[in-house]
């Protein structure tokens, strides 16, 4: 009893002590920036819930530990921890954080304050492109913001520019989805070609408020590419170099001979036929014992290397003084050896290789202090180097030919023909891939090369006059752009050989020459207007910027714009026309409440008078309460904004199509079954083609308009390391020019097309990110959700006999096609089915069993539902991160995609493709009865000749496969050397760093394909996986 006693008297003793420590004080003060009150501002006390804010004097009364720290915090100011040590009043000065309120947006026709910023604008940073090791900018822009959905399409060098789409797509026109793309402030279409270390930042307008200014251009969503520019200081010269492995991320797995000669055996079995191989044929392949007669080629890596180089250098220079400044860049980018070379030389080099020059000089001029010029000089230049007909060559070739038609090499002798194969010899195609691609699809080798020289100026003036008023001032801007392709052809004809199989010879074969003799290189060069393109841009502007008391901050723009572009090989040879007006109008009071008005008048000569100009209004609104004096001020809940906008944009692309409201009076016809014949045959014959009555032209042609609304809210909590943007949206696309399929037959012209369409989309887009510091250890973390939904509304869609037939209702690109439900095993299995119209013969076991949506007992055309989902996915999605620690940084992008659908079909799919094409390894697994009675795992039908048209073959769930997956898209890691340490070697700073692009795809189809290759014959070249090493040094 007495030992509890001392007990609880020394913890009565310790909790006395802590009251001790603990007493408070009553803490009044003045909050001041300057001899000015800061209103609002949050007063807290450190590491507790204790805080108040102060009143519209700047001063605030609190209870606080004597020994604890006030942290006072207001935005736009840098926060402070002040000790309260016993005092009982305070003043503490406020320095505004100029970086935070001075950091801007570019947006169309200008810049303006990302605080109080109502429109739906993400930004990606020069930074944040450089870490991606590709060669174009549309593929560096995979994965960086929400909205963007891209699909790059082919890895073929020098030809893998991606796809990009803003929110998704909302037009039924395919070659008008894409973005307006600016450089600059001039629209420019050639951004992919830009280096990366040359931009300053990318801005990606996707609502009308920031689009409206671009009017009828704008309805795609906008891309702003600003371009670096010089700052005061000495000069600084920085210094990249990377050098790359890379590889195809994934290639087709095409059969060797003896498992390509069994599967054919079987598939002429399988059609009633005699097998073209016999035992002893089938033994040769296997054992390889002769290769001239009995070869096994494998045709993708007979071309194909298994690694290529890429190599990337740039070097810029920037600086200057408070009356000019200056920045130039000088980059080369290589990738070179994607194919392998031949034995035998064909007349010239066989390689594949593309370079890129970039040339960037960028000017500003303070005249005097009202006065300012600045001048914009880049150049791209590209040079592509590409063996017989590139991707489309080498893939469709080997996808169409067997593997055991050519030795392809004999001593080092280029063979095109080998006489004594097995089986029937005229059924065996003789096939070299190296010679077997002619531009005239005849044997001869060929490469072709294209060089494109691409030069774009801009010349800027901006006066001020503020001795008019304040904040107001003038600029006026002109822009000349140059392009031209220069298109070279080298076709070459050099010895070609034939092997004969002779017994009595020596090596059991002879080689004779059977072309003729001696190699010969024919060139075909030229720059024709095709390959021409001047363009002119102008625009003078009155700008209007300024805050009344740091209360009322208001802007106005009044812009007015043209350009001119010719190009010969336009349609009449006439030159494409755009002219407008701008306008915009921000008021904000107090960084609270926002609103912004943007208009634009403008217009295309593509469209009659009377329609070519319209009027593309927005409003937006926002709204930052955490600057509302009555807002709690806490460390939970940092930042919120909420802001809405609602406007009407257009699109002119109409698919490369012109003055469709005139009429032309004829078309001449090709030839062909429209061509009319004279005379007698063998004496004056002659055959003359003919005219035909052309389409009759729509006088009330227009734009597309589109009408979006976006409501979207901001919000950061936990002192800004916890970050929130969310963004709903709608669109509305009507106008949409698109052909009339309900036209009488008695109308014998063809139609143009007419403003009929409909499409709604709607969708909405997530951003979470959270940056903390753990010790000596920065970390970040981002992640974004995007989803964006089409629906056909109208299309003018002939009538058809089931609702489920019918596009429109569906999404824009959804796959139709037939139910799969298995294979038929047995012939009571197809007996108590239904029957199918493309098999002509009867179903077999094996063949591929479908739903009859009719129930009509005939699977046929009427059977053809909706089947997954679009072509383009409806979701994109990121997961990246980072960290640094002691000079180390390590940064990861995960990218994907869900909700798509791609589709396998010909040489891609089917074996035995034009009889005699490739076959591939899962179709081993496919259905036979010795398989299916020895339980093996079926995943093809039963082989069978020429595929194309059979019933296995229809568009159907089995072919229309699930496309959405996730890859690891870029992965960096670096060490920045210390200043210390660089100091002896005169550097200012290094950095080396490893990095990957491409390097792991997780996903769900069946087959040796690439998830964004689309091209369903698989013609295309996959996209490159890349190992990278660099070095960034700057002095």
């Amino acid at each position: 009893m007495k030992k509890n006693i001392l007990i609880l008297t020394w913890v009565f003793s310790l909790l006395l002590c802590g009251r001790s420590f603990s007493q408070t004080v009553t803490v009044k003060g003045k909050v001041m920036e300057g001899n000015e009150p800061v209103p609002g501002a949050s007063v807290r006390v450190k590491n507790t819930n204790i805080g108040t804010s102060t009143d519209a004097d700047g001063e605030f009364s609190v209870n606080a530990p004597a020994n604890g720290v006030l942290v006072i915090t207001s935005l736009g100011y840098i926060t402070r921890e002040i000790p309260v040590n016993n005092k009982t009043f305070i003043t503490v000065n406020l320095q505004t954080n100029q970086k935070e309120l001075d950091e801007v947006v570019v947006v169309g026709y200008g810049e303006q304050k990302k605080l109080t910023l109502t429109g739906a604008i993400s930004t990606v940073s020069g930074a944040d492109l450089v870490k991606a090791p590709v060669a174009g900018i549309s593929n560096a822009l995979i994965g960086m913001a929400a909205g963007i959905s891209a699909v790059q399409k082919s890895g073929e060098f020098g030809s893998d520019k991606a796809t990009i789409y803003i929110r998704g797509r909302a037009t039924l026109n395919s070659g008008g989805r894409e973005p307006l793309i600016m450089i600059d402030g001039v629209a420019r279409d050639t951004y992919n070609n830009l280096d990366p270390n040359e931009i300053e930042s990318i801005s990606i307008l996707k609502d009308a408020s920031a689009t409206a200014v671009y009017g009828v251009q704008g309805a795609n969503g906008v891309i702003l590419i600003t371009t670096k520019q010089g700052k005061p200081g000495k000069p600084q010269v920085n210094v990249t170099t990377n050098a790359a492995a890379i590889q195809p991320t994934i290639l087709p797995k095409y059969l060797g001979s003896y498992d390509y000669a069994v599967l054919r055996n079987e598939a002429e079995v399988n059609g009633g036929k005699t097998p073209t191989f016999t035992q002893e044929d089938l033994d040769l392949y296997k054992s390889g014992a002769d290769p001239i007669f009995h070869p096994s080629n494998d045709l993708i890596n007979d071309l194909i290397k298994p690694f290529s180089f890429q190599q990337q250098y740039n070097t810029n220079i920037s600086g200057g003084t408070d009356k000019m400044r200056y920045y130039t860049s000088l980059g080369y980018f290589n990738q070179s050896g994607g194919y392998k070379k031949p034995e035998q030389s064909l007349g010239f080099p066989f390689k594949q290789n593309y370079d890129k020059y970039n040339v960037r000089m960028n000017f500003d001029f303070n005249v005097n202090k009202d006065l300012t010029v600045s001048l914009k000089l880049g150049n791209q230049i590209t040079n592509n180097y590409i063996p017989n007909g590139g991707a489309w060559g080498a893939f469709d070739k080997a996808a169409n030919r067997p593997p055991m038609t050519s030795p392809l090499f004999v001593d080092g002798k280029y063979i095109e023909k080998v006489i004594g194969l097995p089986g029937a010899n005229s059924n065996l195609p003789n096939f070299n891939p190296w010679g077997d691609a002619g531009p005239t699809s005849t044997v001869g080798a060929f490469i072709t090369e294209d060089y494109s020289s691409t030069l774009n100026t801009n010349l800027s003036v901006n006066y001020k006059l503020d001795k008019v008023t304040p904040g107001l001032s003038v600029r006026a801007m002109g822009a000349y752009d140059s392009y031209y392709l220069k298109h070279k052809v080298r076709t070459s004809n050099f010895p070609k050989w034939t092997v004969v199989k002779d017994a009595n010879a020596p090596e059991g074969y002879r080689l004779y020459q059977s072309s003729d003799d001696g190699p010969f290189t024919s060139l075909s060069e030229g720059i024709g207007d095709a390959n021409k393109v001047r363009k002119v841009y102008t625009e003078a502007a009155i700008d209007y910027k300024r805050s009344f008391n740091s209360t009322h901050n208001v802007s106005g723009l009044i812009l007015g714009n043209f350009s001119r572009e010719v190009a010969p090989a336009m349609l009449y040879k006439l030159p494409h026309v755009y002219l407008g007006i701008v306008s915009r109008v921000t008021y904000d009071y107090k960084n609270r409440y926002m609103t912004e008005v943007n208009m634009g008048y403008n217009g295309s000569e593509q469209f009659p008078e009377g329609k070519r100009f319209g009027f593309f209004p927005s409003f937006s609104l926002g709204w930052i309460p955490t600057n509302e004096p009555f807002f709690p001020k806490n460390d939970y809940v940092s930042f919120i904004k909420f802001r809405g906008s609602y406007g009407v944009v257009g699109n002119d692309q109409i698919g490369g199509q012109r003055y469709l409201y005139l009429d032309p009076p004829y078309t001449l016809s090709n030839g062909g079954n429209q061509a009319v014949t004279f005379g007698n045959p063998g004496v004056d014959f002659a055959r003359y083609n003919m005219y035909k009555e052309g389409a009759i032209g729509n006088h009330d042609v227009t734009w597309e308009r589109s009408k979006k609304l976006d409501i979207g809210a901001e919000i950061k909590f936990f002192n800004d390391r916890l970050s929130f943007t969310g963004d709903y949206f709608r669109e509305k696309r009507d106008n949409i020019l698109w052909n009339l399929s309900t036209v009488p037959e008695l109308v014998a012209a063809a139609l143009p097309p007419a403003n009929i369409g409909k499409v709604n989309n709607h969708g909405f887009e997530l951003e979470l990110g959270w940056d903390g510091k753990v010790n000596q250890v920065q970390y970040w973390v981002k992640g974004s959700y995007s989803f964006a939904r089409n629906k056909i509304i109208f299309q003018d869609e002939a009538s058809r006999k089931y609702e489920y037939l019918l596009r429109t209702g569906r999404s824009l690109g959804q796959y139709f096609g037939l139910t799969y439900e298995g294979f038929y095993n047995t012939i009571d299995e197809i007996n108590a089915g239904p029957q199918s119209k493309w098999a002509t013969g009867g179903l077999q076991p094996g063949d591929m069993k479908y739903k009859d949506l009719d129930n009509s007992g005939i699977i046929d055309d009427d059977d053809m539902g909706p089947v997954g989902y679009s072509d383009w996915p409806e979701i994109a999605y990121t997961m990246q991160g980072g960290f640094s620690w002691k000079g180390f940084d390590l940064s990861v992008l995960f990218q994907g995609t869900a909700h798509v659908s791609v589709s396998f079909s010909s040489a891609a799919a089917y074996p035995f493709v034009s009889s005699w094409g490739s076959a591939q390894e899962w179709h081993l697994e496919r259905w036979s009865q010795e398989r299916y009675d020895n339980g093996e795992k079926i995943d093809f039908p039963r082989v069978e000749l020429s595929p194309d048209q059979g019933h296995n073959y229809k568009p159907s769930s089995f072919w229309i496969q699930d496309a959405s997956y996730i890859r690891l898209k870029n992965l960096e890691l670096g060490y920045r050397f210390t200043a210390k340490s660089l100091k002896r070697i005169g550097l200012n700073s290094m950095r080396v760093y490893v990095s990957g692009n491409n390097l792991i795809t997780w996903d769900h189809l069946k087959y040796s394909k690439d998830p964004d290759a689309r091209e369903a014959w698989g013609r295309v070249y996959p996209t490159m996986r890349v190992f990278n090493g660099g070095v960034n040094f700057q002095f």
